[in-house]
């Protein structure tokens, strides 16, 4: 395999490729590139973070998305993405990689290249698919760091692994709401194997595979962390989209890193924008809640609706009573109010 991608590699297109890296590391200094050549000195693997991703990950660097399945190229090189969140809820990049090999020693020198290059600063939480070689990787690499499964990756097989079922539409849903609606590990559980009691799953491997890591990918185990509103590489399929009028699997090596570099000029004009809306524009308070309007003054436009969708639904709440949990936080007792007309 190795050597066909290196058949494939046309003259002087690596060497192209990094001289315009060595070209941008020379005009900023805080834009970061490292390769790796095989035996035979041949482009293996390489990574990129330009200075306005370095600079967010300073920001927006608690939670991640990595994610290896956008476009192989030509040369067979998968693009590999590091996807954030930013202020205004918009997927941002945090580092780019084409690898050769998806393999477990692979992304450890990709997990810890792009590691060394955010000054060793971990992330809180990683999310991926639910790929072996990453996960033993980011053990040994990121150490610190709370790997989570996307739950997308695992919904989506539900048709393949339980389609032959008779009930397969009921067994769905009703794991969908063991999943989603269960608000702690102990709910979850009792949820999970009631389902798997009711229909007869007991046998079956792969709904049992799942159990066992539950605590990588079930929501009910993750509540207690920051996850800036990720549960699934949705963010990295955004960033994906965002690149497909600019490099496609037939770009040149050569061509790719200056196309990269024309579509992240679009987006840091993009995030400019909204930056500059939400200075000009002031969303209207909708409740009288005091911290409706603490938050309107701290809050980008975008996230402060967010905020204010909560602050609406709390209308319609009795409280019961509340508790103090210590000095920072104050738990509420509260009751729907719903109404019926008759």
């Amino acid at each position: 395999m190795s050597k066909v991608k290196r058949l494939k590699l046309k003259e002087g297109d690596a060497n192209a490729m990094l001289k315009y890296f060595n070209k941008m590391s020379s005009d900023n200094q805080i834009f970061f590139s490292m390769h790796r050549l095989d035996d035979d000195m041949t482009l293996k693997d390489i990574l990129w973070v330009d200075a306005r991703s370095r600079v967010a990950y300073e920001e927006f660097g608690d939670v991640v998305c990595f994610d290896a399945t956008y476009l192989t190229n030509e040369y067979e090189l998968p693009f590999a993405n590091f996807v954030g969140v930013n202020h205004h809820g918009q997927s941002i990049l945090l580092g780019c990689a084409l690898i050769s090999h998806e393999n477990t020693k692979t992304y450890e020198w990709v997990f810890s290249t792009w590691l060394s290059c955010m000054g060793g600063k971990s992330p809180m939480g990683i999310l991926t698919d639910q790929d072996a070689a990453m996960r033993k990787a980011l053990l040994t690499s990121m150490p610190e760091a709370r790997h989570r499964w996307c739950l997308w990756h695992i919904t989506e097989k539900f048709c393949s692994k339980l389609g032959m079922f008779e009930k397969y539409q009921d067994i769905k849903d009703d794991l969908l709401y063991a999943i989603y609606n269960s608000l702690d590990p102990s709910e979850f559980e009792e949820n999970w194997n009631n389902v798997i009691a009711k229909y007869d799953l007991v046998d079956n491997g792969w709904l049992g595979g799942l159990y066992r890591e539950r605590e990588i990918w079930v929501p009910a185990y993750m509540r207690h962390m920051f996850w800036a509103g990720m549960k699934t590489t949705q963010r990295v399929d955004s960033i994906n989209s965002f690149f497909d009028g600019y490099v496609n699997k037939h770009t040149r090596l050569y061509e790719f890193a200056e196309r990269y570099c024309e579509a992240m000029e679009v987006r840091a004009n993009d995030e400019k924008e909204n930056d500059a809306n939400s200075a000009r524009y002031v969303r209207t308070l909708e409740t009288d809640f005091s911290v409706e309007a603490i938050y309107q003054k701290i809050y980008t436009d975008n996230k402060f609706k967010e905020v204010q969708r909560e602050c609406t639904r709390s209308l319609y709440l009795n409280v019961q009573g509340k508790n103090v949990v210590s000095d920072n936080v104050l738990e509420h007792y509260v009751q729907d109010r719903v109404w019926v007309k008759m």
